[in-house]
């Protein structure tokens, strides 16, 4: 199909959101394409509202897959779902889309969506994000920007699982995280973790109620995992220095052992853009190809990833940040066991850092840009 109008759906109204929603509107503007919608899901009846009035020729949402709004099956409009949080959802439920783009590049092996699968990772504006101009003095060692979950209260970790169970949630929690640490280097999908806690509930004999269920997928497939990571991230960190810098929710303060570093939650593009380059070293987890992590690229922030995944899964070609920039110059990537070794090549390497920054910003420039991103997606509707 030809696209001539799109219907662009995020999440939720906020900072973050608006300006993804702002880069991919001016994205397709640039490639004559009409945008509207907004920061904030319809419901089914919104929906068919929207659809009647505005008559896109496809909708693109985050984290929302066709199979949850009827109204596109019933006015057969083509649906790109953009998988960037499952919030709990497991692989049956990921379904429905013309287009399914997944954040994590090895997401979509597992998934039988029912129609096109690929990775998308994010883009970033070089506009934006931009070098500053003139020698620019460290304000800190470290910084991290991201969201922490706050640490579990009292009242959560004594909940109930179910009416039929003395098991308490902080006694599901312990027995999840033993068997994950017992298995770590065997590979799990949102599937195997879904069942890997069906599994524990069925041996305690808990039924939970279905809403509390969901609630207890979330708590231990992905809040502990976002914990985790990023607790062993800043430990790495504060191993090595004080001057530490956190940008992020104000969950941080919540946090006995960090709330000395937390400042305060960056919604201001231009002050990103200043934070990743006035620190030494700009952390981050998870995902290598991250909105966080190009952003900072294009700034001319020097990027260090934690890779912790423990197993060695298959690689697949073409969609790491290692295949498009180099892991040793451009970035710097270390596991638990040499960031030592890694830290101390990132400190030698910011001598010749402004020839490596033109690098990294031709390569944006080249592939990576949400104009980049944009052309993807309508090449990608021309076969639907």
């Amino acid at each position: 199909m030809r696209l001539q109008h799109l219907a662009l759906f995020m999440p939720r109204n906020t900072p973050f959101y608006r300006r993804i929603y702002g880069f991919l509107r001016d994205a397709f503007a640039s490639l004559d394409v009409r945008v509207s919608g907004g920061c904030g899901l319809l419901d089914d009846a919104q929906m068919h509202t929207w659809l009647v009035k505005h008559k896109p020729d496809a909708v693109f949402e985050m984290n929302r897959v066709k199979n949850e709004v009827p109204a596109l099956h019933r006015y057969k409009i083509p649906h790109i779902a953009w998988i960037v949080d499952f919030q709990g959802r497991t692989e049956a439920q990921i379904a429905g889309s013309e287009i399914t783009y997944f954040f994590d590049p090895g997401w979509d092996v597992n998934y039988r969506t029912g129609g096109l699968q690929d990775w998308l990772p994010p883009g970033t504006c070089a506009q934006t994000f931009q070098p500053l101009p003139g020698a620019l003095p460290a304000d800190v060692e470290f910084n991290f920007i991201g969201h922490i979950p706050l640490p579990w209260s009292a009242a959560e970790l004594a909940r109930p699982v179910a009416a039929d169970s003395a098991l308490s949630f902080a006694e599901l929690l312990q027995r999840y995280d033993g068997h994950l640490q017992a298995t770590r280097e065997q590979i799990k999908t949102h599937g195997d973790l879904k069942r890997i806690i069906d599994a524990l509930l069925a041996e305690a004999g808990a039924t939970p109620e279905p809403e509390f269920l969901n609630v207890c997928y979330y708590d231990l497939m992905e809040r502990t995992k976002r914990v985790q990571n990023r607790t062993e991230l800043l430990n790495f960190a504060l191993g090595k220095s004080k001057s530490i810098a956190i940008y992020g929710s104000a969950n941080w303060a919540q946090w006995r052992e960090y709330r000395p570093f937390y400042r305060h939650f960056l919604d201001c593009p231009a002050e990103l853009n200043r934070v990743h380059q006035y620190s030494r070293i700009n952390l981050h987890d998870g995902v290598s190809f991250h909105f966080r992590a190009i952003d900072c690229l294009a700034s001319g922030g020097l990027l260090f990833w934690y890779d912790n995944d423990e197993v060695n899964s298959e690689v697949l070609l073409g969609r790491g940040l290692h295949d498009h920039f180099d892991a040793s110059r451009h970035y710097f990537a270390f596991k638990r066991e040499n960031f030592e070794h890694v830290y101390h090549q990132a400190a030698e390497c910011r001598a010749t850092g402004r020839a490596i920054v033109a690098e990294v910003r031709a390569l944006i420039a080249a592939k990576h840009t949400w104009r980049a991103r944009a052309e993807k997606i309508i090449h990608d509707l021309a076969y639907v």
